[in-house]
């Protein structure tokens, strides 16, 4: 997962944690903003779909690319390697005939965030993201900012202090 530095002042990525689906140097990466929700669920989003256990799959900014686009995520830990897997079925039809144990934490995810070629790693040697272990705990949190704020709590006294200092300090 990525999260966003304090430092980090783009819009779009403001006090953001980011799960990275695909990395490849070469080839760019992609990722989704798991704490941006949109306070409205699935069925809200679909009216006119027939969605059965899917109605209340809560729906989250996924980033600023593609932001016609809704992707449904079923997100699970693999506890033998402590991994975190992404599933994106290809429809919902499939995804209704899944067993709730078998779904994981399931969201919905309106646009997502890309970067091309070498952009991701420019961005980390800038330091503009902290790269941490997916964990459950992270995704079942939908408070939005409050999550990154209690990383930034985590990781030590220096972060916080910089996430709880004001965006501009002559203001203060």
């Amino acid at each position: 997962m990525l999260v966003a530095h304090p430092s980090l002042r783009d819009p779009n990525f403001r006090r953001t944690i980011l799960f990275l689906s695909t990395h490849d140097p070469d080839e760019g990466a992609h990722g989704l903003v798991i704490n941006r929700p949109t306070n409205k669920n699935l069925g809200e989003f679909l009216p006119d779909q027939e969605l059965e256990k899917l109605r209340n799959v809560p729906v989250y900014l996924g980033g600023p690319v593609g932001t016609q686009e809704l992707t449904i995520v079923s997100f699970q830990l693999d506890p033998g390697d402590s991994k975190m897997t992404f599933h994106s079925p290809g429809s919902l039809e499939s995804l209704e005939e899944f067993k709730e144990d078998e779904l994981g934490t399931l969201r919905a995810f309106v646009g997502y965030a890309g970067w091309t070629s070498g952009q991701l790693e420019f961005e980390l040697e800038q330091s503009a993201w902290l790269i941490i272990p997916a964990t459950e705990e992270i995704l079942r949190e939908q408070a939005g900012d409050k999550v990154w704020l209690e990383l930034m709590k985590e990781l030590g006294p220096a972060y916080y202090v910089l996430a709880m200092a004001p965006d501009d300090p002559s203001l203060n």
